[in-house]
């Protein structure tokens, strides 16, 4: 018979405690810069120049189409290839805030 062992649980409190931080902290951020950048992406599709628009609305549809995953990953570790290197906090925050800018809907 398995007894429940609430021992174990108080151990890890600390551990969730700080994870549940971090991803609220993480969140927050990145919804700061989607909600901006969003708004910039919206206004440069309402753009009167055609090619501007356009280029925007592929843009836009090509960060839609490709998984979140996927960017973190391209980012973190194809990006010092290329010589760019961004800490892992700061790539988290900005493509969690670049893909959800891209939800907007079209017009």
């Amino acid at each position: 018979m398995n007894i429940w062992d609430w021992s174990y649980v108080w151990e890890a409190f600390p551990y969730l405690y700080r994870g549940a931080i971090v991803t609220i902290k993480a969140t927050l951020l990145g919804f700061a810069i989607a909600l901006v950048l969003g708004l910039v992406f919206a206004l440069i599709r309402q753009s009167p120049n055609r090619y501007v628009s356009t280029a925007m609305a592929e843009i836009v549809e090509f960060i839609r189409s490709t998984p979140l995953l996927l960017q973190v990953f391209f980012v973190y570790f194809v990006g010092p290839q290329f010589g760019i290197v961004i800490p892992a906090w700061t790539v988290g925050i900005g493509v969690l805030g670049i893909h959800y800018a891209g939800r907007q809907r079209p017009a």
